[in-house]
């Protein structure tokens, strides 16, 4: 993977690109100024990160390099962080702005977070008051914010239909071809609905979405049909891999992990089970009394995985009624299969 880093040569420039080469074993960073420079890899980069605080040299920068690449994912580093310098760099097709002052870990979440396709908004943007046109609830009633589909009021029509494809994992294509509007004006359909539900992030709309209810009801519906978009997890796994003859967990062992197999074939060995690619591996662990493994995982060839730590996978699983809708379903059919095994 190529990451271009357009800065002024220095000891930030210097320092941010080690950081950048934290990202993955697989990176590499190249780093150029604001002139010529920086486009003569850009044909090949999949990656832009640019220093914003000269505005219009790094806006006139991104802008040249999404014409040569127009889908490439662009994360901008500033020190002031305000909603109009924001929006100017969103306008020019930007994908996610860092405050400088945050930290390293901060930075690299942030750049899988645009890898994977979400569009990042500082923090510090997440906590102003969206611009309903409703007057005020009386102070009888319950805050807007406690009832059902409230945040309803401040998005149009077309926005929820935007945000509850979203949440179902399409991509900004794909939600431009199926709504027959551009997919530039999908982003910024998106970037609304991120300021009008406070959310920084895709994931964070989803669950948001969740709990408004027409966007909730289609979002189990395709769970209950054992359908889930991987990109929904993209943003907390990590990429992994093992070699052929390689275990890559035993039976009895302490579940730490979830599992998602990109490519070859592992066998469940206490059950005589072969699985490929497009299979989440380690959900009854999790759930299990002592948290332990209930198969041992040995890989029949090489292969490519995600993980998300036991941790994590937990935390999407009470934030996220989607995936927790689509877990169980998953562990209820397993169960009823290795039911079915054992009366054979």
């Amino acid at each position: 993977m190529l990451i271009i880093f357009v800065a002024p040569a220095g000891l930030f420039r210097d320092g941010v690109a080690r950081l950048l080469g934290d990202l993955d074993v697989r990176v590499e960073v190249a780093c150029a100024d604001y002139r010529a420079s920086a486009f003569e890899s850009g044909a090949s980069a999949d990656l832009l990160v640019l220093d914003g605080d000269r505005e219009s040299e790094a806006l006139d920068t991104a802008a040249a390099l999404r014409r040569l690449v127009p889908r490439l994912p662009t994360l901008v580093l500033l020190t002031r962080i305000d909603q109009p310098t924001v929006d100017t760099f969103i306008a020019v097709g930007v994908t996610g702005c860092l405050d400088k002052a945050e930290s390293a870990g901060s930075l690299l979440g942030a750049l899988r977070l645009v890898l994977g396709g979400v569009t990042y908004l500082p923090p510090a943007l997440l906590g102003f008051a969206p611009n309903a046109t409703a007057p005020p609830a009386a102070p009888t009633q319950p805050p807007a914010s406690a009832t059902p589909g409230a945040n309803t009021c401040v998005l149009t029509p077309r926005q929820i239909e935007v945000l509850a494809l979203a949440a179902r994992g399409e991509s900004n294509k794909s939600i431009a071809r199926q709504l027959n509007i551009a997919e530039g004006t999908v982003k910024v359909h998106l970037y609304t609905v991120y300021k009008a539900l406070k959310v920084g992030s895709r994931g964070q709309a989803s669950i948001a979405a969740a709990r408004l209810e027409k966007v909730g009801d289609a979002q189990l519906h395709q769970a209950l049909d054992g359908q889930l978009t991987i990109k929904r997890l993209l943003a907390h796994m990590l990429p992994s891999r093992c070699r052929a003859g390689e275990v890559l967990f035993r039976k009895d062992a302490p579940s730490d992990a979830l599992y998602y197999l990109v490519r070859g074939t592992i066998s469940l060995q206490e059950i005589g089970v072969e699985v490929g690619p497009g299979t989440i591996l380690g959900e009854i662990g999790l759930f299990s009394p002592d948290h332990r493994r209930t198969c041992t995982a040995y890989c029949k060839s090489d292969c490519e995985l995600l993980s998300v730590s036991a941790t994590d996978a937990m935390r999407l699983y009470y934030q996220d009624p989607e995936f927790a809708t689509y877990l169980i379903h998953l562990i209820t059919r397993r169960l009823e299969a290795d039911k079915t095994r054992s009366k054979q």
